[in-house]
Protein backbone atom coordinates (compact mmCIF):
# COMPACT_ATOMS: atom_id res chain seq x y z
CA UNK A 1 0.00 0.00 0.00
CA UNK A 2 1.42 3.25 -0.98
CA UNK A 3 0.76 6.66 1.19
CA UNK A 4 0.56 9.89 -0.84
CA UNK A 5 1.53 13.40 1.23
CA UNK A 6 -0.75 15.98 0.69
CA UNK A 7 2.75 17.63 -1.86
CA UNK A 8 2.33 14.32 -3.67
CA UNK A 9 -1.80 14.19 -3.71
CA UNK A 10 -1.84 17.84 -5.61
CA UNK A 11 1.32 16.68 -7.69
CA UNK A 12 -0.76 14.11 -9.47
CA UNK A 13 -4.53 15.01 -9.57
CA UNK A 14 -5.51 18.20 -10.92
CA UNK A 15 -8.25 20.25 -10.51
CA UNK A 16 -10.23 19.64 -13.67
CA UNK A 17 -9.69 16.04 -13.14
CA UNK A 18 -10.94 16.02 -10.05
CA UNK A 19 -14.42 18.03 -11.49
CA UNK A 20 -14.50 15.72 -14.56
CA UNK A 21 -14.36 12.99 -11.97
CA UNK A 22 -17.42 13.65 -10.09
CA UNK A 23 -19.51 15.15 -13.10
CA UNK A 24 -18.95 11.67 -14.47
CA UNK A 25 -19.82 9.80 -11.36
CA UNK A 26 -24.02 11.17 -11.85
CA UNK A 27 -23.96 11.00 -15.96
CA UNK A 28 -22.85 7.09 -14.77
CA UNK A 29 -26.02 5.39 -14.82
CA UNK A 30 -24.25 1.93 -12.83
CA UNK A 31 -23.75 4.37 -9.45
CA UNK A 32 -26.98 2.64 -7.84
CA UNK A 33 -24.37 0.48 -5.46
CA UNK A 34 -23.10 3.06 -3.03
CA UNK A 35 -23.17 2.05 0.61
CA UNK A 36 -22.97 5.49 2.55
CA UNK A 37 -24.54 6.18 6.08
CA UNK A 38 -24.55 9.54 7.30
CA UNK A 39 -21.12 10.26 8.68
CA UNK A 40 -20.61 9.93 12.09
CA UNK A 41 -20.00 13.82 14.28
CA UNK A 42 -18.03 13.44 17.76
CA UNK A 43 -18.57 17.19 19.12
CA UNK A 44 -15.38 17.43 21.70
CA UNK A 45 -16.11 21.38 23.02
CA UNK A 46 -14.97 23.45 19.49
CA UNK A 47 -13.22 20.69 18.17
CA UNK A 48 -14.99 17.82 15.73
CA UNK A 49 -13.82 14.29 15.00
CA UNK A 50 -15.84 13.25 11.79
CA UNK A 51 -15.77 9.50 10.83
CA UNK A 52 -16.87 9.12 6.41
CA UNK A 53 -17.02 5.19 5.12
CA UNK A 54 -18.84 4.53 1.71
CA UNK A 55 -18.67 2.17 -0.84
CA UNK A 56 -18.92 2.18 -4.82
CA UNK A 57 -17.80 -0.30 -7.48
CA UNK A 58 -15.20 -2.10 -6.87
CA UNK A 59 -13.64 0.31 -3.42
CA UNK A 60 -14.51 0.67 -0.23
CA UNK A 61 -12.85 3.82 1.55
CA UNK A 62 -12.77 5.77 4.93
CA UNK A 63 -11.83 9.33 5.94
CA UNK A 64 -11.09 10.27 9.14
CA UNK A 65 -10.97 14.10 10.01
CA UNK A 66 -10.32 16.41 12.64
CA UNK A 67 -11.45 19.69 12.12
CA UNK A 68 -9.66 22.05 15.15
CA UNK A 69 -11.37 26.05 14.31
CA UNK A 70 -8.98 27.28 17.67
CA UNK A 71 -5.93 25.93 15.43
CA UNK A 72 -6.23 29.40 13.68
CA UNK A 73 -4.62 31.14 16.83
CA UNK A 74 -1.81 28.71 17.49
CA UNK A 75 -0.74 29.23 13.48
CA UNK A 76 -1.80 25.41 12.52
CA UNK A 77 -4.53 24.04 10.03
CA UNK A 78 -7.65 23.78 11.26
CA UNK A 79 -8.52 20.45 9.57
CA UNK A 80 -5.98 17.31 9.82
CA UNK A 81 -6.80 13.59 8.23
CA UNK A 82 -6.42 10.48 6.62
CA UNK A 83 -7.81 9.17 3.42
CA UNK A 84 -7.87 5.24 2.74
CA UNK A 85 -8.93 3.19 -0.40
CA UNK A 86 -9.85 -0.48 -0.05
CA UNK A 87 -10.86 -2.62 -1.93
CA UNK A 88 -14.45 -3.22 -1.55
CA UNK A 89 -14.16 -7.62 -2.46
CA UNK A 90 -11.02 -8.36 -0.26
CA UNK A 91 -10.97 -5.16 2.06
CA UNK A 92 -7.33 -4.87 1.21
CA UNK A 93 -5.64 -1.39 1.67
CA UNK A 94 -4.90 0.08 -1.68
CA UNK A 95 -3.88 3.66 -0.84
CA UNK A 96 -3.55 5.83 1.86
CA UNK A 97 -2.93 9.92 1.75
CA UNK A 98 -3.46 12.93 3.87
CA UNK A 99 -7.13 13.45 3.38
CA UNK A 100 -6.90 17.77 3.62
CA UNK A 101 -5.84 18.06 -0.06
CA UNK A 102 -9.02 14.89 -1.09
CA UNK A 103 -11.04 17.51 0.96
CA UNK A 104 -9.69 20.48 -0.72
CA UNK A 105 -10.12 18.89 -4.23
CA UNK A 106 -13.36 17.21 -3.40
CA UNK A 107 -15.13 20.29 -2.20
CA UNK A 108 -13.67 22.51 -5.00
CA UNK A 109 -14.99 20.34 -7.40
CA UNK A 110 -18.22 20.44 -5.99
CA UNK A 111 -18.49 24.33 -5.63
CA UNK A 112 -17.35 24.23 -9.27
CA UNK A 113 -19.97 22.19 -10.72
CA UNK A 114 -22.25 24.37 -8.87
CA UNK A 115 -20.67 27.48 -10.63
CA UNK A 116 -20.78 25.83 -14.37
CA UNK A 117 -24.11 24.75 -13.77
CA UNK A 118 -25.87 27.62 -12.00
CA UNK A 119 -23.44 31.03 -11.99
CA UNK A 120 -24.06 33.16 -15.14
CA UNK A 121 -21.69 32.08 -18.10
CA UNK A 122 -20.10 35.61 -18.35
CA UNK A 123 -18.59 35.47 -14.77
CA UNK A 124 -15.41 37.04 -14.69
CA UNK A 125 -15.44 37.81 -11.22
CA UNK A 126 -14.91 35.96 -8.09
CA UNK A 127 -15.21 37.39 -4.23
CA UNK A 128 -13.24 34.59 -1.82
CA UNK A 129 -13.83 35.23 2.08
CA UNK A 130 -11.39 32.84 3.98
CA UNK A 131 -8.25 32.28 2.71
CA UNK A 132 -7.57 28.36 3.87
CA UNK A 133 -7.90 25.24 2.16
CA UNK A 134 -10.86 25.89 0.51
CA UNK A 135 -10.65 29.41 -0.02
CA UNK A 136 -7.48 27.95 -1.95
CA UNK A 137 -9.10 25.00 -4.09
CA UNK A 138 -12.60 27.27 -4.89
CA UNK A 139 -10.26 29.81 -6.23
CA UNK A 140 -8.85 27.10 -9.01
CA UNK A 141 -12.49 25.38 -9.73
CA UNK A 142 -13.40 28.56 -10.05
CA UNK A 143 -10.62 28.92 -12.56
CA UNK A 144 -11.82 25.94 -14.38
CA UNK A 145 -15.07 26.66 -15.45
CA UNK A 146 -15.48 30.25 -16.22
CA UNK A 147 -13.04 33.18 -17.63
CA UNK A 148 -12.07 34.36 -13.99
CA UNK A 149 -10.47 38.16 -14.83
CA UNK A 150 -10.83 39.92 -11.05
CA UNK A 151 -10.34 38.28 -7.56
CA UNK A 152 -11.67 39.95 -4.26
CA UNK A 153 -10.04 38.07 -0.75
CA UNK A 154 -11.50 39.23 2.36
CA UNK A 155 -9.95 37.37 5.46
CA UNK A 156 -9.71 38.71 9.24
CA UNK A 157 -6.21 37.84 9.28
CA UNK A 158 -4.35 40.05 7.36
CA UNK A 159 -0.90 37.83 7.50
CA UNK A 160 -3.10 34.85 6.27
CA UNK A 161 -5.05 37.32 3.44
CA UNK A 162 -1.39 38.69 2.21
CA UNK A 163 0.06 35.20 2.18
CA UNK A 164 -3.05 33.74 -0.03
CA UNK A 165 -2.88 37.00 -2.01
CA UNK A 166 0.57 36.44 -2.83
CA UNK A 167 0.01 32.98 -3.51
CA UNK A 168 -2.30 33.22 -6.03
CA UNK A 169 -0.47 36.10 -7.85
CA UNK A 170 2.30 33.71 -8.33
CA UNK A 171 -0.25 30.19 -9.28
CA UNK A 172 -2.19 32.92 -11.85
CA UNK A 173 -0.26 35.76 -13.40
CA UNK A 174 -3.23 36.58 -15.28
CA UNK A 175 -5.72 37.51 -12.66
CA UNK A 176 -6.17 40.89 -11.01
CA UNK A 177 -6.04 39.66 -7.01
CA UNK A 178 -6.69 42.10 -4.39
CA UNK A 179 -7.65 42.47 -0.90
CA UNK A 180 -11.91 43.80 -0.37
CA UNK A 181 -13.82 44.78 2.55
CA UNK A 182 -16.96 41.97 2.52
CA UNK A 183 -18.96 44.91 1.25
CA UNK A 184 -16.99 45.76 -2.00
CA UNK A 185 -16.72 41.95 -2.74
CA UNK A 186 -19.71 41.27 -2.93
CA UNK A 187 -20.75 44.14 -5.11
CA UNK A 188 -17.99 43.67 -7.26
CA UNK A 189 -18.00 39.97 -7.49
CA UNK A 190 -20.00 37.37 -9.80
CA UNK A 191 -19.68 34.21 -7.90
CA UNK A 192 -18.99 34.56 -3.87
CA UNK A 193 -17.72 31.99 -1.72
CA UNK A 194 -17.63 31.66 1.75
CA UNK A 195 -15.29 29.36 3.41
CA UNK A 196 -15.21 29.99 7.12
CA UNK A 197 -16.68 28.27 9.82
CA UNK A 198 -18.18 31.07 11.56
CA UNK A 199 -21.22 31.13 13.78
CA UNK A 200 -22.40 34.23 12.02
CA UNK A 201 -23.13 35.35 8.99
CA UNK A 202 -19.95 36.46 7.45
CA UNK A 203 -21.72 38.50 4.46
CA UNK A 204 -22.87 41.58 4.77
CA UNK A 205 -26.56 42.90 4.79
CA UNK A 206 -27.46 44.84 1.60
CA UNK A 207 -30.04 45.63 -0.19
CA UNK A 208 -31.49 42.43 -1.94
CA UNK A 209 -30.54 44.24 -5.44
CA UNK A 210 -27.22 43.50 -4.47
CA UNK A 211 -27.09 40.52 -4.67
CA UNK A 212 -29.01 40.27 -7.88
CA UNK A 213 -27.25 38.18 -10.89
CA UNK A 214 -24.63 36.87 -8.47
CA UNK A 215 -24.04 33.50 -7.35
CA UNK A 216 -22.68 32.55 -3.28
CA UNK A 217 -21.10 29.08 -2.87
CA UNK A 218 -21.59 28.49 0.61
CA UNK A 219 -19.05 25.65 1.81
CA UNK A 220 -18.04 26.54 5.51
CA UNK A 221 -21.09 25.76 7.58
CA UNK A 222 -20.77 22.01 8.41
CA UNK A 223 -22.59 22.04 11.66
CA UNK A 224 -26.06 22.84 12.80
CA UNK A 225 -24.57 25.79 14.74
CA UNK A 226 -22.82 27.24 12.17
CA UNK A 227 -24.08 29.79 9.18
CA UNK A 228 -22.41 31.85 7.30
CA UNK A 229 -25.41 33.15 5.14
CA UNK A 230 -27.83 35.90 6.50
CA UNK A 231 -31.31 35.47 7.29
CA UNK A 232 -31.91 38.52 4.73
CA UNK A 233 -30.15 36.52 1.65
CA UNK A 234 -31.48 33.34 2.85
CA UNK A 235 -35.18 34.39 2.42
CA UNK A 236 -34.78 36.95 -0.82
CA UNK A 237 -32.55 34.27 -2.86
CA UNK A 238 -34.22 33.49 -5.83
CA UNK A 239 -32.72 30.51 -6.27
CA UNK A 240 -31.52 27.53 -3.59
CA UNK A 241 -29.41 24.42 -4.51
CA UNK A 242 -27.48 22.22 -2.03
CA UNK A 243 -24.85 19.25 -3.03
CA UNK A 244 -26.95 16.53 -1.40
CA UNK A 245 -30.38 16.74 0.51
CA UNK A 246 -28.01 15.86 4.27
CA UNK A 247 -26.90 19.80 3.79
CA UNK A 248 -30.55 20.62 5.44
CA UNK A 249 -29.75 18.65 8.29
CA UNK A 250 -25.90 18.98 8.45
CA UNK A 251 -25.21 23.33 7.90
CA UNK A 252 -27.27 25.74 9.89
CA UNK A 253 -27.55 28.08 6.78
CA UNK A 254 -30.08 25.07 5.35
CA UNK A 255 -31.45 24.77 8.78
CA UNK A 256 -32.25 28.12 8.33
CA UNK A 257 -32.99 28.47 5.21
CA UNK A 258 -35.69 25.83 6.10
CA UNK A 259 -37.18 27.66 8.36
CA UNK A 260 -37.41 30.39 6.31
CA UNK A 261 -39.72 28.64 3.88
CA UNK A 262 -36.77 26.79 1.87
CA UNK A 263 -38.68 23.51 0.90
CA UNK A 264 -35.88 20.90 0.93
CA UNK A 265 -38.21 18.74 -1.29
CA UNK A 266 -38.11 21.17 -4.18
CA UNK A 267 -34.84 22.05 -3.64
CA UNK A 268 -32.65 20.11 -6.58
CA UNK A 269 -29.57 18.25 -5.51
CA UNK A 270 -26.16 18.45 -7.44
CA UNK A 271 -27.01 15.20 -8.63
CA UNK A 272 -30.92 16.49 -9.98
CA UNK A 273 -28.59 19.42 -11.38
CA UNK A 274 -26.09 17.49 -13.26
CA UNK A 275 -28.75 14.71 -14.56
CA UNK A 276 -31.43 17.36 -15.75
CA UNK A 277 -28.28 19.75 -17.24
CA UNK A 278 -30.35 22.70 -15.14
CA UNK A 279 -29.66 25.76 -15.18
CA UNK A 280 -31.14 28.95 -13.45
CA UNK A 281 -33.89 30.91 -16.23
CA UNK A 282 -32.26 34.05 -15.38
CA UNK A 283 -28.83 34.05 -13.43
CA UNK A 284 -27.98 37.28 -15.16
CA UNK A 285 -31.40 38.73 -12.77
CA UNK A 286 -31.26 36.19 -10.01
CA UNK A 287 -29.50 35.65 -6.69
CA UNK A 288 -28.73 32.12 -6.55
CA UNK A 289 -27.53 30.03 -3.48
CA UNK A 290 -25.33 26.66 -3.89
CA UNK A 291 -24.87 25.18 -0.42
CA UNK A 292 -22.40 22.52 -0.12
CA UNK A 293 -21.74 19.95 2.58
CA UNK A 294 -19.66 17.63 0.54
CA UNK A 295 -20.15 13.69 1.63
CA UNK A 296 -18.03 10.81 1.69
CA UNK A 297 -18.95 9.20 -1.63
CA UNK A 298 -16.62 12.22 -3.23
CA UNK A 299 -14.14 11.56 -1.55
CA UNK A 300 -14.29 8.26 -2.51
CA UNK A 301 -14.44 9.31 -6.16
CA UNK A 302 -11.66 11.49 -5.89
CA UNK A 303 -9.26 8.75 -4.00
CA UNK A 304 -10.41 6.26 -6.84
CA UNK A 305 -9.73 8.75 -9.80
CA UNK A 306 -6.39 9.17 -7.94
CA UNK A 307 -5.96 6.15 -7.32
CA UNK A 308 -6.45 5.21 -10.77
CA UNK A 309 -4.15 7.30 -12.50
CA UNK A 310 -1.17 6.90 -10.73
CA UNK A 311 -1.77 2.54 -11.16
Amino acid sequence: MDYLTAEQVNERLTMDETIRSIEQFYLDDSNGDIIMPDRMHIEDGDNTSLLMPSYYGDYYATKLVGVAPNNTSLQKPTIHGLMVLYSRQTMEPLLMCDAVPITGLRTGALGGLGMKYLAKENASSLGIIGTGTQGWSHLHSACSVRSIQTVKVYNRSQAKLSTFIERAKQAFPSLHIEQASTEQLVRESDIIVTTTTSEKPVLPELEPAAYKGRQIVGVGSFRPAMQEIPDSILKEADEVYVDAPSAFRESGDMIRAQELGVDPDQTLSLKEIIARNHRPQNPEEQSVIFKSVGAAIFDLIVTKALYEKIR
